[in-house]
């Protein structure tokens, strides 16, 4: 994948980038950081590369929160089709007064039960590139603030 450096992915052309493109790129960025950066040109260029790290995590993010609210708008679309055509049916073939619209929301509940369990993995999967996100803008700052102590210094 050909991207470019400091903060230059280009937000047009990255979508077309697959997961594993991004993943392998994240892994090349994690690999150029400078251990032990003990100069301001050394910090830069670590704040630089997380800046590029973020980006990816970024379109990461992005990326599960689409598939996550599209599935979460495909189940409640499911569930609600689910309450109709099971009060339907009931009032069809029973004599019976139906029961409460609650019976009907669990059996719905329990129709799109897989994809609710798909849906929790998501949120799981978003929240934790959250977290990486959160973590690499901390470290940034961090850094950020190392080299005004080495201003300081000089």
């Amino acid at each position: 994948m050909e991207f470019e450096k400091l903060y230059m992915f280009n937000p047009f052309t990255i979508q077309n980038a697959n997961s594993q493109q991004i993943a392998d790129t994240y892994s090349k960025l994690q690999n150029e950081l400078v251990e032990n950066a003990d100069t301001g040109f050394l910090i830069s260029k670590n704040i630089e590369i997380y800046a590029n790290m973020n980006y990816l995590i970024g379109e990461m993010i992005a990326r599960i929160q689409q598939e996550y609210d599209m599935l979460k708008t495909d189940i409640s679309i499911q569930e609600n089709k689910q309450v109709y055509m099971q009060r339907k049916q009931w009032q069809e073939t029973q004599k019976e007064k139906p029961p409460a619209m609650s019976y009907f929301e669990a059996m719905a509940k329990e129709f799109v039960k897989e994809d609710s369990k798909k849906l929790a993995e998501l949120g799981a999967r978003l929240f934790r590139f959250k977290k990486a996100y959160e973590s690499i803008d901390s470290k940034q700052n961090a850094l950020k603030k190392k080299i005004e102590a080495i201003r300081y210094e000089i």
